[in-house]
């Protein structure tokens, strides 16, 4: 094919030779001759104009479709690019936060939008900032961020295969707890890896007593029965016989106790140098989080004087609940005889799943018991951390082997209640009260609980 200028040219040689033709004959008609060869000269200039012409047409309609084709690979490219990178974003969410099924990916998404996953990685980014460096690090966008309190999945799925609530009900009560509690939200990934652990370190909740979840205000009323006996919770009794048959016992006391879900705060201390320089910092604070919400729970869960705290299974290391008791055989010590009839001293449906709980020093002295034969009595304790077949909590909240003390529970957990409101915030605090060089973290939740079926329990007396 001609090049489309090659041929303009050529075109415009025609021209000028036509020109000169007239210009030779200007005030003279044409001879025939002459004519003849300007018509020529002019005919042959039109066709190859018209040819540059179709040519510039191909031209540039190549040059459209070239372009159109180039927008289109760009376009697939950059297609294939956000899918790459929406793959990458899901793959980091996932080794953050946890795989999505199709159930939890339409929950989570009716409760906090299409970009759910975006929103807990920005709460979470937001949350490492805050913790280096304060307010001063966080913007409006941050701010907002750490001001929603987002429920971590295992709650959310509690709430509503547990308890019975709808989607549009658990976002209410997401609201609510962030309405209720103070600080920054914590966000949902660290309070679960906080909260699963408790019961690994606990001895009542990781014993197995019974958690409620608050789903609206900051308490509830829990039945409490009695007039019942070991067998019995209550003095309700059936019949045998026909439909129309009634109860011959029905004096059972049926009581509501209120337990409150209590304000509870504290502090992890860290050195501004550690705070800037540590990589793993929110791992650091989600375990000293852990490890003192642990010992403040279970201290108040076994001990508590029930004064703006949880009422403990042994108010004040004494037994104020009055819980059933078996001395231990002796005025100062415990005896093996004493350790044996604790156990019997909880009722056969209970003891299935009653669980021990004492301090290290003594379950140490229970180790050491022996027969006159020089051999251990219970040999099952240091390798399995079971005393004749149940299993063993070791709680310092515990009081030590002392004439007149309770040194020792044996009991089924489920008698004791826990309630407890949705959500953990956190402040950071540095000023001229925390010191040079110094950071702290001020946790605060809303925990509460009270021993309620106190049949359960068994308590060791120290006495002869």
């Amino acid at each position: 094919m001609n090049n489309y200028e090659e041929l303009i040219k050529q075109g415009l040689a025609k021209t000028t030779q036509a020109q000169a033709i007239l210009a030779e004959f200007e005030s003279k008609d044409l001879p025939a001759e002459k004519a003849a060869e300007f018509d020529k000269l002019m005919s042959e200039a039109d066709s190859l104009k018209q040819r540059a012409e179709r040519i510039k047409l191909v031209l540039e309609r190549d040059a459209e479709l070239q372009k159109q084709a180039a927008a289109i690979v760009a376009q697939k490219q950059a297609a294939e690019q956000i899918v790459t990178e929406s793959k990458a974003a899901t793959a980091a969410y996932q080794m953050r936060y946890g795989s999505d099924d199709e159930a939890k990916r339409v929950i989570m998404s009716e409760l906090l939008g299409a970009d759910y996953r975006d929103r807990i990685d920005h709460q979470n980014k937001a949350f490492i900032r805050y913790l280096r460096y304060g307010e001063k690090a966080i913007d409006p966008a941050d701010w907002q961020a750490l001001k929603q309190q987002i429920l971590p999945w295992d709650q959310v799925e509690y709430l509503i295969k547990t308890g019975g609530l709808s989607v549009a009900e658990v976002k209410t009560t997401m609201v609510e707890a962030q309405g209720t509690l103070g600080g920054y939200a914590v966000p949902p990934n660290v309070q679960q890896a906080i909260l699963s652990r408790l019961p690994g370190l606990t001895a009542v909740r990781g014993g197995g007593a019974r958690v409620v979840q608050l789903t609206n205000g900051n308490a509830t009323e829990v039945p409490y029965f009695t007039g019942g006996d070991d067998r019995y919770a209550t003095a309700l009794r059936g019949v045998w016989g026909y439909e129309t048959a009634t109860p011959t016992a029905k004096n059972a006391t049926l009581g509501m106790i209120p337990v409150v879900a209590q304000v509870y705060t504290y502090k992890v201390v860290m050195s501004q140098s550690l705070v800037e320089d540590a990589g793993n910092l929110i791992d650091l604070v989600q375990a000293a989080i852990t490890d003192t919400l642990a010992i403040d729970e279970d201290e108040a869960f076994l001990i508590g004087d029930g004064a703006n705290k949880p009422l403990g299974l042994l108010p004040s290391s004494a037994n104020g609940n009055s819980l059933s008791t078996v001395n231990t055989g002796d005025a100062d010590y415990l005896t093996a005889d004493g350790v044996k009839g604790l156990k019997r001293g909880v009722a056969s449906q209970y003891r299935r799943n009653a669980v021990w709980v004492g301090n290290s020093d003594t379950f140490g002295d229970i180790e050491v018991l022996k027969a006159g034969t020089g051999d251990y009595l219970f040999p099952d304790m240091s390798d399995d951390d079971m005393l004749l077949n149940r299993r063993i909590f070791e709680s310092e909240a515990m009081p030590d082997v002392a004439a007149s003390a309770y040194p020792l529970l044996f009991g089924d957990m489920t008698g004791y209640w826990i309630v407890e409101k949705f959500g953990l915030t956190i402040q950071r605090m540095q000023d001229s009260g925390t010191g040079p060089n110094v950071v702290e973290y001020h946790v605060r939740r809303r925990v509460g609980g009270r021993p309620v079926e106190l049949w359960k329990f068994v308590a060791a007396y120290v006495s002869a």
